[in-house]
């Protein structure tokens, strides 16, 4: 008896550990079967909405690389991520795939997670306009969305011209005072900028974007002290252009 109680519990044994066996065999081929059914797309929720969801999906149908219908495990992640990447608009861009089980059966999915990147200046005259992040790269303009921030108008800034206005507009952007002054900027053809502010019709003759802190310093100091009392509309033009000096001529 004891002979065959061992060879039962050795039976039974081995069938646990084929049973084990089997639904690991038989769960990983399902998973190794499974196919894309469908395309899920998250946009940040802080992120600008230049395009929406479903012309996301719309970019991933139209690249060529097969999806909905193939074999999840068999779809190219990276390529798929750098074809989304090559749009300027979309930045941090990550695919996983997603496999949800009902009972012994298999569905799958991919995830498309994606950030849209943040203008901070938009370049716009009668032949061009799009905006540009804080490292210079174009967003494209879209219909559906309208970013409020400082507009570049006039001539097309060469590279210095443009490294050197975007980092005076993320000091105007970062500054609660000339965020609120500052409404558009006028790029003339020999790289100085004639900015427009918001409040009055005092035009500003800011010179080249260069030493901008030191001029938007001298500026502040006209309208907190020279404006307190006369006020801004006296004048239609203020220069800061000469170094150290602010000049103001009446209308």
């Amino acid at each position: 008896m004891k002979v065959v109680k061992k060879i039962l519990v050795i039976l039974a044994w081995l069938f646990l550990f084929g049973a084990i066996g089997f639904t690991i065999y038989y769960t990983y081929s399902e998973w190794i079967a499974v196919r894309c059914q469908s395309v899920e797309v998250k946009i940040n929720p802080s992120s600008p909405r230049f395009i929406d969801e479903d012309e996301i999906a719309g970019m991933i149908e139209k690249s060529g690389i097969p999806t909905i219908g193939h074999k999840l495990s068999a779809i190219n992640i990276n390529k798929l991520e750098a074809k989304l990447s090559s749009f300027t608009t979309l930045n941090n861009v990550e695919i996983f795939r997603k496999v949800e089980s009902k009972g012994m059966s298999f569905t799958g999915k991919l995830i498309i997670s994606v950030d849209q990147r943040t203008p901070v200046l938009r370049i716009k005259n009668s032949t061009i306009d799009y905006y540009l992040d804080r490292e210079g790269v174009i967003i494209p303009t879209s219909p559906k969305y309208i970013e409020r921030i400082l507009i570049a108008t006039g001539t097309i800034p060469d590279d210095r011209i443009r490294k050197d206005l975007l980092k005076m507009t993320d000091f105007v952007n970062k500054d609660e005072f000339w965020r609120a002054q500052i409404e558009q900027v006028f790029i003339q053809a020999n790289g100085e900028l004639l900015m427009v502010p918001q409040v009055g019709d005092c035009l500003i003759e800011f010179g080249t974007p260069e030493d901008y802190e030191l001029k938007f310093r001298n500026l502040r100091a006209v309208y907190q002290q020279g404006f307190k009392n006369r006020g801004w509309n006296r004048y239609k033009l203020m220069s800061v252009k000469y170094q150290n000096q602010v000049v103001c001529t009446k209308k």
